[in-house]
């Protein structure tokens, strides 16, 4: 008797003082209890540390969410993905070792900070509206995804410097209508090799003016030679964008039928006659490269193109670009 009254003693005196993390959202602990993560199984607005000190990935997208308290002590998080939710903020200074993080399609999200982790790699950030965005420390990022996948997307950021991202290898900055400005001189542009920035309109049309963005090697960017002949991108090229845009000219240009079957017609208003006609996937591949002359070509064969979304970039001789999105059906 007396020995089960010392276990039981020593079993309270444990729990009294184990250390506890709040989660006041019972749909985040709820969230951690399906994952069997929060180990006394009941929402009672707190679990033990060490239940969540020790997790390297959680995936609690599409829960309901409006406040993340408690995850700052997730202290060994490598992969979050907190993906349509409705908090307002995330913080993630605690979270050092994070190198993953998916936060798309939270309408409610105005404050995302992300200056203290380090390691952090992989970025993808659809459908918010945070306004600013300083990935001045994140040295490792090798992926970076913001704006939106509708026309005239929520994302209101203006100015993004990348300056300091040297491992990055892929952009992809989509409908972010409020963006002026993009420093991507940040000596490594040679490796990034899969880039696509466009913008347009819930009627079809593109954002003007595009964004000012500073490159590397501003002279092989103006004349669309290596690397940047790759990217696919709807932007005015400058020396320093806080000194205003170059001179290049927004194309004027439309297409039509969208979506298209068999052809796609191309109108031009403001440029020369003589074409490069790129088309790229979704994933931002590179599927088909022609030039035509509008005098003589005023329709591409997508035919052979199987059905979905598709993104055109047309070029002038002058290096001046636009980028437009089709349907094939």
């Amino acid at each position: 008797m007396k020995t089960f009254i010392t276990i039981f003693i020593l079993a309270l005196s444990t729990n009294a003082f184990a250390q506890i993390t709040q989660i006041p959202d019972p749909n985040f602990e709820q969230a951690l209890i399906d994952l069997d993560i929060d180990s006394d199984g009941i929402v009672n607005g707190q679990v033990l540390t060490s239940d969540i000190e020790t997790v390297i990935s959680l995936n609690v997208e599409n829960k309901g969410i409006q406040d993340l308290t408690g995850l700052e002590d997730f202290i060994a998080l490598e992969d979050l993905n907190v993906s349509n939710n409705l908090f307002n903020s995330l913080i993630l200074t605690s979270n050092t070792n994070l190198k993953t993080l998916i936060v798309n399609t939270n309408f409610n999200l105005f404050t995302l900070n992300v200056s203290n982790n380090f390691l952090l790699e992989y970025l993808y950030c659809s459908l918010s509206t945070i306004s600013e965005l300083n990935l001045t420390n994140n040295i490792m990022l090798k992926e970076l995804v913001l704006g939106d996948d509708l026309p005239s997307g929520t994302n209101i950021i203006e100015h993004l410097d990348l300056s300091n991202n040297l491992a990055l290898e892929k952009l992809h900055l989509i409908n972010m209508d409020f963006l002026k400005t993009i420093n991507l001189k940040n000596g490594n542009n040679i490796s990034l090799a899969d880039v696509i920035i466009y913008c347009e309109l819930d009627f079809g049309a593109v954002c003007e003016p595009f964004p000012c963005m500073e490159v590397d090697d501003i002279v092989a960017a103006q004349n669309n030679q290596f690397p940047y002949s790759e990217w696919s991108v709807a932007v005015n090229y400058a020396e320093d964008c806080t000194l205003g845009v170059s001179t290049q000219v927004n194309l004027i240009i439309s297409i039509h039928p969208n979506p298209a079957k068999d052809e796609l017609f191309i109108t031009a208003q403001n440029t020369t006659e003589n074409l490069k006609i790129k088309i790229f996937n979704i994933e931002g591949k590179l599927l088909s490269a022609q030039n035509i002359t509008l005098q003589d070509q005023k329709a591409i064969d997508v035919s052979q193109l199987l059905n979905g979304i598709y993104f055109l970039n047309i070029e002038d001789e002058n290096g001046n670009t636009t980028i437009k999105k089709f349907i094939k059906q």
